[in-house]
C-alpha cells in the first residue's frame, strides 16, 4: 500500500467514527483537505486543533500520516504523542516505525514495527505496512535474508504496495536473485501510474534503481544510465532514507559510467556521493578503483586506505592488495596481504603480496609463497619469481609463463629481455675474434633449429690456430705444381699429371716424408714418399674420381706456418672434386692464381676470380714461365691481365717456377717472396681473423635465414588466429540472424500449440453450468492438472531449444579449429583442447543463464497463482468454446520471448566472443614467441654481427 493509499484509509477510518467532542468539525475539514491532496493546509488545521487539544489521539495519528506522506521528518513526534495518548495502538506503532525508517533510525524502528505486527489483530493493512517497514530496516542494516523474508510478507498482505515491491525487487537483485522475480516487482514499482492516480515517487525511484542494477549486470550500461537519470530526477524527499537512495543512485551512476569506459565522469559521480556521506567505505573504494583505472596508483592506494579504515568488505581488501601489488608498495603489500591471509588463508593474491613484500629480506621464504601462487598461474607471482631468480634461464622461464597468461604484460617483457641478455653475455666491443666465435657458438647451440651450425663455428674458431692456408689455383698446365715445388724448395707436388687423373693436393708439415690418400667415402690410405708419388703418377681416371684429396706431408720448417693447396686446373677439375675444391676455397686464407705466360687473362679465369672475390678472398697473381718472354712482352702481358681482370687480383708478379726450383735466387723469385711477405705472411694473423670472420658471417646469415623462417611460421599462426577470430565473429552474426530467429519462431509455435491443447483440456475439465445465471465449475485437481500440463509443455519447449542451441553453438565454435591447430604447431601447446574447454564452459554457462532463468521464470509463473486466477476469475463465466478458452488463457501467458528469446542472442554472442578472445589470446602468445626470439637469439646474432663489423 502506498502512503497515499494508507492516508486515504486513515481518513476514511476517522470519518467513519462518530466524534462526540467539539473538534469534529476540524477533523472533518482536515479530512477533506487531505483527500484533496492539500497537505500543507490540512497540517495547519490539525496543528491548530492540537494546539488547543495536544492529546487528541485521532488528530495526532492523522497528523503523523500527513507528515509521512509529505516526507516530513517531524512525523515521528506526532506518532510519539499519539502513542502516549493511545498506548499500544497498532496504527501509531506502525506509523512510528515507518517514521524512524524514514529518519534512518533502522535499529530503533524494528521494535515498534515488531509490536505493530503483534498488535495488528489480523489487520492486513497494518501488517503490510509493518512488514514493509521491517524489510526496509533489515535491508538498510545489511541483513538481506531477513529483509527479503519480511518484504515477501508485505507483498503477500498487500499486492498493490509498490513501495514494498520496489524494496523486495532491489533486495533480490543485491542478494543474487532470483532475478525474474526481482524484475517483476521492479517493473511494477517503476510502471507509470494511471491518469488521476498519485504516484509514489520514492517507490518509482527505487524500482528504477533496481532495474538499473539489473541492466548493468546484463551489460546494458546505456539502459542502466537512462533508468538512473529517471530515478534521480524522481527523488524529491529530504528524509534520511531518501538521502540513502539518492546516494545509492549516485554510486550506481558512477558504476555505469565506468562500465561505459568514462572513468572521469564516474569519478565526478563518486565525489558527489562522497560529499553526501564522507564516511561510507564503499564510496572510497569506488574512488580508489577509478584512480586505478585512470592510472593514478598513489591516489588509489590512499583511497583504499580510507575505505579499509572505515570497515570495507573483503572484496575491497582484495582490490587493495591488487593495487598495492601493481604499485609495488612493499609496506602495504605486507600489511594488507597479511590482513587478507588472516581472513582468507589460501588467497592467491595475498600470497603474492606477502611474497613480493618479503623478497629482499627473506628470499627463500618469499620463493615458497610465490611458487604456490605461480602454480595457480598468477601473473604477478611469475613476474616476482622472474625478478627473484638469479639464473637467467629460470628467470626467462617465469617471464614466459607470465606472458603466456598475460601476453602484453610490459614488466614481464622487460624481465624476459633482461634474462635473455644475461643468458648470453655479449662480448665487449673490442673483443678478439676468438671470443666472438665462442659467443656465436653458445648462441646457436642454445636453439635446436640452429644446432647444425655449431660445427661450422667450431671449425672457424679452430682455423685461427692453424697454419696459413694458401690455395694455388689456375688453368690446367699453368705450372701450379711447379710453383708449389719452387715455393717449398723441394720437389713435393707431383707434376706431369693428366687432367683425368688430377687430384686436390694439400701440402703440409709432417715429421716424415709421406702422405695419405683420403677417399670420398672417408677411408684413408697411408703411403711412404716413393709409394705416394708412384701411386699418384699411376692413377687411373676412375680411381682418381674416388679420391677426395691427397695430403702430402713434408718435414720442412716453412710448412709449420703455411699449408698449400694445389688444385687441379680450372678447366680440368672433375665434378667429383668440385665440392672439395669449393670447401678449400672457402677455408683459404689467401689465393695465389697462376697465369701461364702465353694465355693469361682469359674470360674463364675472370669468371673464376670474380667468384673468389665474392668469397672475400685476397688474390695475388703469378705470371709463370715468364722466362719465355722478353721484358717488354712481360710488361705487356701483365698490363693486359691487370686491365682485363679489373682489380680481381691485387698484383701480378712474373716468375719462372722452373728456374726458381733450381735456385730460389733466380726466376724473379725474390720479388715474389717480397710480395707474399708483404701481402700475406706479415698479415697472416689478420688473414686468419678475416677468414674466421667470413665463416662466422656465413653462420650468422644462415642462422638469420632460419630465424626468418621461424618468424614467418609464427606470423602465419598469428594470422590464422586473427582469421579464426574473424570467422567466429561471422559465426556470431549468423547465429543472431538465423538461429535466434528460428528459435524464437519455434518457441512461439510451441507455446501456441501448448495453449491450444490446454484450451481443449479445459473444455474437458470444466463442468458447465446448469442454469442460465449459474457458473461453470472446476476442482483443485483440475487446476493442478492444467498446471502440470503447462509445466510439462514449457519444459519440453525449453529443453528442446536448449539442446538445439547448444549443438548449434558447439558446431559454430569449431569454426576456429584450423586456427587452433596452426597455433598448437607454433606453440607446442594443446590449444585445440584449451579452446574446446573454453567453448564447453562458455556454452554451458550461456545455456544455464538463458534456459535455467527461463525455467525459473516459468516455475514462478505457474506457482504464482495465474492458473488459479484463471479458474477463479475467467472460468465461471467463460464461453466454453476452444477459441474463447484459448484467448482467455493466453492473456496472462508468461512472456517467454522476453525471458528466453531476447537474452539468447546476447548469451550466445558472449560465449562465441569469449572463444574469439581466447583465440586472440593464443595469437598474442605466438607474438610473445617472436618477441622472445627477437630479444634472445636474434639480438645476440645482431650483437655478433656488430662485433664482426668492427
Amino acid at each position: 500500500m502506498s502512503l497515499w493509499s494508507r492516508l486515504e484509509r486513515r481518513i476514511n477510518d476517522l470519518g467513519d467514527r462518530v466524534l462526540l467532542d467539539e473538534y469534529r468539525g476540524q477533523i472533518e475539514q482536515a479530512r477533506q483537505l487531505l483527500s484533496a491532496g492539500d497537505l500543507p493546509r490540512a497540517t495547519e488545521v490539525l496543528e491548530a486543533l492540537l494546539a488547543v487539544k495536544p492529546d487528541h489521539g485521532q488528530a495526532l495519528l492523522l497528523l503523523g500520516e500527513s507528515r509521512l506522506a509529505a516526507r516530513d521528518v517531524s512525523a515521528k513526534d506526532a506518532f510519539d504523542k499519539a502513542l502516549a495518548a493511545r498506548p499500544g495502538d497498532p496504527s501509531a506503532l506502525v506509523g512510528l516505525g515507518l517514521a524512524l525508517v524514514a529518519l534512518g533510525s533502522y535499529e530503533a524502528a524494528i521494535g515498534p514495527l515488531g509490536r505493530a505486527v503483534s498488535e495488528a489483530g489480523g489487520d492486513r493493512e497494518i501488517l503490510a505496512e509493518a512488514y514493509r517497514g521491517l524489510g526496509v530496516a533489515w535491508r538498510r542494516r545489511g541483513d538481506l535474508d531477513k529483509a527479503i523474508r519480511e518484504l515477501r510478507k508485505a507483498v503477500t498482505e498487500d499486492g498493490d504496495d509498490v513501495e514494498a515491491r520496489a524494496a523486495l525487487g532491489e533486495a533480490l537483485v543485491v542478494d543474487g536473485g532470483p532475478y525474474d522475480e526481482a524484475r517483476r516487482h521492479l517493473d511494477r514499482a517503476a510502471a507509470p501510474v494511471p491518469d488521476g492516480a498519485r504516484a509514489n515517487d520514492y517507490a518509482a525511484a527505487l524500482g528504477r534503481y533496481g532495474l538499473a542494477r539489473l541492466a548493468l549486470m546484463e551489460g546494458d550500461a546505456a539502459g542502466a544510465a537512462s533508468q538512473l537519470v529517471q530515478a534521480r530526477d524522481g527523488l524529491r524527499g529530504t528524509t534520511a532514507i531518501d538521502a540513502a537512495l539518492r546516494l545509492d543512485v549516485l554510486l550506481a551512476q558512477g558504476d555505469t559510467a565506468l562500465a561505459q569506459g568514462d572513468a572521469m565522469r564516474a569519478y565526478g559521480f563518486y565525489l558527489e556521493a562522497l560529499d553526501q556521506d564522507p564516511r561510507r567505505a564503499d564510496t572510497h573504494a569506488r574512488i580508489a578503483a577509478t584512480h586505478r583505472r585512470i592510472g593514478n596508483l598513489d591516489n588509489a592506494i590512499a583511497s583504499f586506505e580510507r575505505a579499509l579504515g572505515l570497515g570495507a568488505t573483503l572484496d575491497v581488501l582484495r582490490a587493495s592488495v591488487d593495487t598495492a601489488i601493481a604499485a609495488g608498495d612493499t609496506a602495504r603489500m605486507l600489511a594488507w596481504g597479511s590482513d587478507l591471509l588472516a581472513q582468507a588463508p589460501d588467497d592467491t593474491r595475498a600470497l603474492v603480496a606477502r611474497g613480493a613484500a618479503t623478497a629482499q629480506a627473506q628470499p627463500e621464504a618469499a620463493r615458497v609463497l610465490l611458487e604456490v601462487a605461480a602454480a595457480r598461474d598468477d601473473v604477478d607471482a611469475h613476474v616476482e619469481l622472474a625478478k627473484l631468480e638469479t639464473s637467467p634461464a629460470k628467470s626467462a622461464a617465469h617471464a614466459l609463463a607470465a606472458l603466456r597468461v598475460a601476453p602484453h604484460h610490459a614488466r614481464a617483457r622487460e624481465l624476459l629481455a633482461d634474462a635473455r641478455g644475461r643468458e648470453q653475455p655479449a662480448p665487449v666491443p673490442d673483443a678478439d675474434i676468438a671470443d666472438v666465435a665462442t659467443f656465436v657458438e653458445r648462441v646457436v647451440a642454445g636453439r635446436r633449429d640452429l644446432g647444425h651450425l655449431v660445427g661450422d663455428v667450431a671449425r672457424a674458431a679452430a682455423n685461427l690456430d692453424q697454419p696459413l692456408l694458401v690455395t694455388v689455383m689456375g688453368e690446367f698446365s699453368s705450372g701450379k705444381s711447379s710453383f708449389v715445388n719452387a715455393f717449398i724448395g723441394a720437389d713435393v707436388a707431383p707434376t706431369g699429371i693428366t687432367p683425368t687423373t688430377a687430384t686436390i693436393n694439400v701440402v703440409r708439415y709432417g715429421r716424415e716424408r709421406g702422405g695419405r690418400v683420403v677417399a670420398r667415402d672417408g677411408s684413408t690410405l697411408e703411403l711412404g714418399w716413393d709409394a705416394l708419388m708412384a701411386h699418384l703418377r699411376n692413377l687411373a681416371p676412375d680411381a682418381a674420381k674416388q679420391i677426395d684429396r691427397v695430403e702430402i706431408l713434408v718435414p720442412l720448417p716453412q710448412l709449420e706456418k703455411i699449408n698449400i693447396v694445389d688444385t687441379p686446373g680450372l678447366n680440368s677439375i672433375q665434378p667429383e672434386h668440385e665440392a672439395t675444391a669449393r670447401a678449400f676455397i672457402a677455408r683459404a686464407d689467401a689465393v695465389v692464381w697462376v697465369f701461364t705466360a702465353s694465355q693469361g687473362g682469359k674470360a674463364s679465369e675472370k669468371t673464376a676470380l670474380a667468384t673468389i672475390r665474392d668469397e672475400g678472398k685476397r688474390v695475388l697473381g703469378v705470371l709463370n714461365k715468364a722466362d719465355q718472354l722478353s721484358p717488354e712482352d712481360q710488361k705487356e702481358v701483365i698490363d693486359f691481365i691487370s686491365g682485363s681482370l679489373d682489380g680481381l687480383v691485387e698484383a701480378v708478379v712474373p716468375v719462372s717456377a722452373r728456374q726458381a726450383l733450381a735456385s730460389q735466387a733466380d726466376g724473379n723469385w725474390p720479388a715474389l717472396m717480397a710480395a707474399l711477405e708483404t701481402r700475406f705472411f706479415q698479415q697472416a694473423r689478420q688473414l686468419k681473423r678475416d677468414a674466421c670472420a667470413r665463416q662466422l658471417r656465413g653462420v650468422l646469415a644462415s642462422a638469420t635465414t632460419t630465424l626468418d623462417g621461424v618468424r614467418e611460421r609464427f606470423a602465419a599462426s598469428a594470422s590464422a588466429a586473427r582469421a579464426g577470430r574473424d570467422d567466429l565473429a561471422s559465426a556470431t552474426a549468423a547465429f543472431a540472424k538465423d538461429t535466434v530467429i528460428a528459435e524464437r519462431t519455434a518457441l512461439s509455435d510451441h507455446v501456441t500449440t501448448l495453449y491450444r491443447r490446454a484450451a481443449r483440456e479445459v473444455l474437458d475439465l470444466v463442468r458447465p453450468r446448469r442454469l442460465p445465471f449459474a457458473s461453470h465449475s472446476a476442482t483443485a485437481a483440475d487446476r493442478d492438472y492444467l498446471i502440470a500440463l503447462l509445466a510439462s509443455g514449457f519444459e519440453s519447449a525449453i529443453e528442446g531449444g536448449r539442446a538445439r542451441v547448444a549443438q548449434d553453438l558447439a558446431t559454430r565454435s569449431r569454426t576456429a579449429e584450423g586456427a587452433a591447430r596452426a597455433l598448437a604447431a607454433a606453440l607446442d601447446a594443446d590449444v585445440v583442447g584449451d579452446l574446446e574447454r573454453v567453448a564447453a564452459d562458455r556454452i554451458g554457462l550461456a545455456m544455464s543463464r538463458v534456459y535455467d532463468r527461463a525455467r525459473a521464470y516459468v516455475r514462478g509463473y505457474l506457482d504464482g497463482g495465474h492458473v488459479e486466477m484463471f479458474f477463479r476469475s475467467e472460468v465461471p463465466r467463460l464461453e466454453l468454446a476452444e477459441d474463447a478458452v484459448y484467448h482467455a488463457l493466453v492473456k496472462t501467458q508468461p512472456d517467454l520471448d522476453r525471458e528466453l528469446g531476447v537474452p539468447l542472442e546476447k548469451a550466445a554472442t558472449d560465449a562465441l566472443a569469449a572463444l574469439a578472445a581466447r583465440l586472440e589470446h593464443w595469437g598474442a602468445v605466438v607474438d610473445v614467441q617472436s618477441f622472445d626470439l627477437d630479444v634472445g637469439v636474434a639480438r645476440a646474432l645482431e650483437t655478433a654481427a656488430a662485433r664482426l663489423a668492427t
